[in-house]
């Protein structure tokens, strides 16, 4: 009877587990620097950031029960990370912490220690340490990649580890009765006539409202590129556009819906987005062969606007935000056949047709260059659409300024990629010379360190497209302390040492004290090192040794006394 009445609470337990409604993680006015499905870089933005007034320290509470299944440390990505598994089937994540609370602390201390690493990662089981909703698990912080202190919270539903939008699910409640912004529409012209389709500029508007009772006009085939931003009551942050819509008349000609994203789909942002115009909110319309972000797009034509009569068009373009607030902007088009930046740009690509120094490739298929002392390889797939691969020698090596092989030039820049291609420069360095030996970017005379390592007669590495050369880097890292007069100076316990590398940039570094590694952190050219009483002795002389390691082996250690 006992073990029924156990397993009656025990399904109790877990369906009112199942049905927990989300706690705010902090106890501060709701409000948000970042909205899931913001654009970034290289991908959307997949929690919500929330705003703590520019200051850390605020603590962070679980926002449901469950259990502690990792605990992260770095000085990149998340920073100091809590990771939360819920009976319900999600995962809350919590980033760029403070700090974590003792309990979790002496954890993530211990195996620092075990490892000798600052950089850890622990999980853990169901049972180990469990946590209720409401319960503090550390403090609001502005460690990893993080410019300002907030809270990265991110919900994932853990059997497909489909980040969660809990602003759109109604979870968090914030006064928004503000439309989004647009900031820029641009326009291009399409022509599909040629060997291989081409994209032009046509005209750019950088105060969209006043197209308002105009009109347009455009080639047979054209596309836009959509700049807008969200905005929110009490907030200053530049959130997510959650809805792009563009109708020709009455017919849809492009939708896009963020909804959920998959990280696997939303590393295909580069294919919606428009390269050329710079910025990272510029959302275009024409949908790329190899976008698989499509399940998210309608596009009738792949997005193309194409007027195959000379009347007037209507043309409405809407921009929405999570809260269903609304922007748009409605104008006429008409066809131009003789529009002057539409001839230039099509007779200028009939003219380079017969360019030797350009070849096509296709984006299902290995593109293979090669050339005296020279190979690139881009897998299939690495391009989102077809398109010309330019190519050409600009300079020979030049020992005096370190370009140690010919300086190529190979594909274009404004073209993105999925992922990089494989170089392989030819370099007749001498063999002392060999590990210190990378690719370099070359722009302006300039050279900027590009990876790769010594592989028999040259240096090969994975670039994307750019004009590249071979280099070496002979210097080792600079490390100094704070200090004044030859003794080091300290704030509190904590010593702050300047750690940098004029080119490959650090690779690795060590601190340790009377023969001993202890724990620190280095993050943007500064290495914070607090000294833990438990480890060292106060009121006696210690030595600090300090080593580091650039990215082409190169290598300093310095040395010094101190008292504590």
């Amino acid at each position: 009877m006992r073990r029924i009445l156990s397993l009656l609470l025990l399904f109790s337990s877990f369906t009112l587990c199942a049905q927990e409604i989300p706690c705010s993680p902090l106890k501060v006015p709701q409000s948000f620097a970042g909205s899931y499905g913001e654009l970034r870089r290289d991908h959307f933005h997949t929690g919500l950031d929330w705003r703590v007034g520019g200051v850390v320290g605020d603590t962070i509470y679980a926002i449901k029960s469950g259990y502690i299944s990792r605990l992260s440390v770095s000085t990149g990505g998340y920073g100091n990370a809590v990771y939360i598994t819920h009976p319900d089937g999600t995962l809350s994540l919590y980033g760029h912490m403070h700090d974590f609370v003792p309990e979790f602390a002496a954890l993530v201390k211990e195996e620092q220690y075990a490892s000798e690493r600052f950089q850890v990662s622990l999980e853990f089981e169901p049972g180990q340490l469990p946590v209720e909703c409401g319960e503090a698990i550390g403090r609001v912080g502005n460690t990893g990649y993080s410019v300002a202190p907030h809270l990265h919270l991110e919900v994932r539903d853990l059997a497909t580890q489909t980040p969660l939008n809990y602003l759109a699910r109604g979870y968090y409640k914030v006064v928004d009765d503000i439309p989004p912004v647009f900031q820029r529409l641009f326009f291009f012209g399409y022509c599909d006539t040629l060997a291989l389709p081409i994209r032009y500029p046509l005209r750019t508007s950088n105060h969209p409202t006043s197209l308002s009772g105009t009109t347009v006009r455009l080639p047979h085939k054209s596309y836009l590129g959509i700049d807008a931003i969200d905005r929110q009551n009490g907030t200053t942050g530049k959130l997510a556009v959650v809805e792009y819509l563009v109708m020709l008349d009455r017919d849809t000609v492009f939708r896009f819906e963020v909804g959920e994203i998959h990280p696997k789909q939303g590393c295909y942002l580069s294919a919606l987005r428009e390269q050329s115009v710079g910025g990272d909110d510029v959302i275009k319309t024409l949908l790329d062969p190899n976008n698989l972000l499509s399940e998210h797009i309608y596009a009738h034509e792949r997005g193309l606007l194409v007027l195959n009569d000379y009347e007037e068009h209507d043309l409405k373009v809407r921009i929405s935000d999570e809260h269903g607030n609304c922007s748009t902007i409605s104008f006429k088009v008409r066809r131009d056949d003789y529009l002057e930046s539409s001839l230039s740009s099509v007779a200028a690509a009939l003219a380079n047709q017969e360019d030797f120094q350009r070849i096509p490739m296709l984006w299902y298929m290995p593109h293979v260059f090669t050339d005296e002392g020279v190979s690139y390889t881009l897998p299939a797939a690495s391009l989102y659409d077809s398109g010309w691969f330019p190519y050409a020698k600009v300079a020979e090596a030049d020992s005096s300024l370190n370009i140690l092989s010919s300086v190529w030039k190979l594909g274009d820049p404004s073209l993105p990629l999925h992922s990089n291609g494989e170089l392989f420069l030819e370099s007749p360095l001498s063999d002392s010379l060999h590990s210190k030996a990378c690719l370099a970017f070359y722009q302006d005379g300039v050279l900027s360190y590009a990876g790769g390592k010594w592989d028999g007669k040259g240096v090969r590495g994975n670039v994307g497209f750019g004009t590249w050369c071979v280099t070496t880097d002979t210097t080792p890292p600079a490390i100094s302390f704070w200090e004044r007069k030859g003794h080091i100076l300290r704030a509190g316990d904590e010593i702050l040492i300047y750690l940098e590398d004029d080119f490959s940039g650090i690779k690795d570094y060590r601190v340790e004290i009377d023969g001993k590694w202890h724990l620190s952190m280095f993050k943007r050219g500064r290495i914070s090192l607090r000294l833990d009483p438990e480890r060292i002795s106060r009121g006696s002389k210690h030595t600090i040794v300090v080593k580091a390691k650039d990215n082409c082996g190169n290598s300093t250690v310095v040395s010094r006394d101190f008292f504590f």
